[in-house]
């Protein structure tokens, strides 16, 4: 039995002629919101489709970047994919040319390969060929896994990530971690306080008992880690 090739796609591209194209190819396509990325082909390739315009506007919001790295920190292969005629959208944006390829550059630097494509058909062939690729990969491993989603956290501002640093401790919840940071003011001077100190915030001697075994438990992996610096 043939198996068929999968891609999961983020909900935002459909419409756009990529889903379709994929569609035509005999791909299984699943849609569904992606935390990053728009195509996953795999547990480590995500590609990120930007048109010309599209990219354009990225570069001047700034977002481009913010994107590219979570792709990296997430993924072992992103891969960026630029779709249409930039010089014909260069024409009509009041931006340089130079900006764009300097843009383009640093994505190169950082290990991202770029791939150009004309239109939404040569993107949905250009993924189709990936997964092709991937799937004989897989079968000559003897491993067709299903393709799973990581669960991703993106936080917009400061305030997010600290309440989201204390609530990875037990028994703190997004309410708690908010108390704690109105009462210690930085989550730098709650893990620095002495655990008679926790009270201050409400917390119960269970979970203080609970949040310092966390604190203070030796990384079972440290050892090793040492030793190997020690060789290398």
């Amino acid at each position: 039995m043939i198996s068929m090739l999968k891609v999961i796609a983020d909900d935002r591209e459909e419409g756009k002629g990529v889903i379709e194209a994929l569609r035509r190819l005999k791909v299984e396509v699943e849609v569904k919101r992606l935390p990053v990325g728009d195509y996953l082909v795999s547990d480590e390739i995500v590609i990120e489709r930007k048109t010309a315009n599209d990219l354009i506007n990225s570069i001047i919001d700034k977002r481009l970047f913010k994107q590219i790295t979570y792709m990296r920190r997430y993924y072992s292969s992103p891969i960026f994919v630029l779709e249409g005629d930039l010089d014909s959208v260069l024409e009509v944006r009041l931006v340089k040319k130079q900006q764009v390829l300097g843009a383009l550059a640093s994505l190169a630097l950082m290990g991202v390969p770029i791939v150009y494509t004309k239109n939404p058909d040569e993107t949905g062939y250009v993924i189709y060929s990936m997964l092709k690729k991937v799937n004989a990969r897989s079968k000559a491993a003897s491993s067709t896994l299903p393709i799973k989603t990581k669960h991703i956290k993106i936080y917009k501002t400061i305030k997010d990530a600290q309440i989201g640093l204390l609530t990875a401790l037990p028994g703190i919840g997004p309410s708690l971690a908010n108390r704690i940071l109105s009462v210690f003011g930085c989550p730098r001077k709650f893990f620095t306080a002495h655990p008679c100190e926790l009270r201050k915030a409400g917390l119960g001697p269970q979970r203080v008992k609970k949040i310092v075994e966390v604190l203070d438990t030796k990384y079972p992996g440290i050892d090793t880690f040492l030793e190997e610096s020690e060789n290398s």
